[in-house]
């Protein structure tokens, strides 16, 4: 028994040492981050710390800040020495993180403004649609009345032209706004709003970093308007108009 005894005793000595050994091994790089241990060999804390950079919550850093970030992890992966190394991938984490701030603030107004669309969105059909009746009662009325005044003529059907494509264009956005549910929208987007995200992430970081937060969401709803506005030009038939809400002329 005692012998089994000091063997078991020589075994997990052996191991608390092995282990000891691994932990002061010069190839093995340690150190702490935001409650998150970085262990192991530089290559293995590397493939970490590069998985993080690409995680899709980082996704939205505005391009010119992701350069920042690309130089800053390119000389922490380059360090040879623990020590250095620890300190350029702490430097790397900081301004990783920094950002973290800034996503939740883009996030949450870009919500408020689809939210606030969503809400308007029955508001502003309604009116443009009664934008296009009048304008057409208006060519109309010209055409009987006034026929050979062609200045007027003109002027008449390009603001008959216009509400109609405002009118149109505005309900292909709508059916687009309308399929977006909850906060997914933002954090999953699709192409639109994707694309869009990655157009304004600059102009807001400016934003948050000159402390003009409050202006946030009215900045956003004013540009994702245009931006559905130009995105839906090449999509309408300018032709394929159906009123909802005024009777037919």
């Amino acid at each position: 028994m005692k012998l089994l005894a000091l063997g078991i005793i020589f075994l997990i000595l052996c191991k608390g040492n092995a282990q000891q050994q691994k932990d002061f091994n010069p190839n093995t790089y340690r150190f702490s981050y935001k409650s998150e241990l970085y262990k192991g060999t530089r290559v293995e804390i590397t493939s970490k710390l590069k998985a993080l950079k690409n995680n899709s919550w980082f996704v939205n850093i505005p391009e010119e800040k992701k350069t920042v970030l690309n130089i800053l992890f390119k000389k922490a992966k380059e360090q040879p020495i623990p020590k250095l190394y620890k300190k350029h991938a702490i430097a790397f984490l900081d301004a990783l993180y920094a950002y973290e701030e800034f996503l939740k603030i883009y996030d949450n107004a870009l919500y408020e403004v689809i939210l606030n669309l969503k809400q308007d969105m029955r508001r502003l059909d309604f009116k443009f649609e009664r934008q296009f009746t009048k304008a057409k009662i208006a060519l109309e009325r010209a055409n009987k009345e006034d026929k050979n005044n062609t200045q007027k003529i003109d002027l008449i059907s390009k603001e008959l032209l216009d509400s109609q494509i405002k009118l149109i264009c505005h309900r292909w956005m709508k059916k687009k706004i309308e399929k977006y549910k909850g906060m997914d929208a933002i954090k999953n987007p699709d192409e639109l709003i994707a694309e869009f995200k990655k157009e304004e992430a600059m102009n807001v970081f400016t934003m948050i970093e000159k402390k003009r937060t409050e202006q946030i969401s009215a900045y956003l709803e004013n540009q994702i308007i245009d931006f559905f506005y130009n995105k839906s030009l090449p999509e309408i038939d300018v032709e394929d108009l159906q009123l909802d809400y005024i009777d037919k002329l």
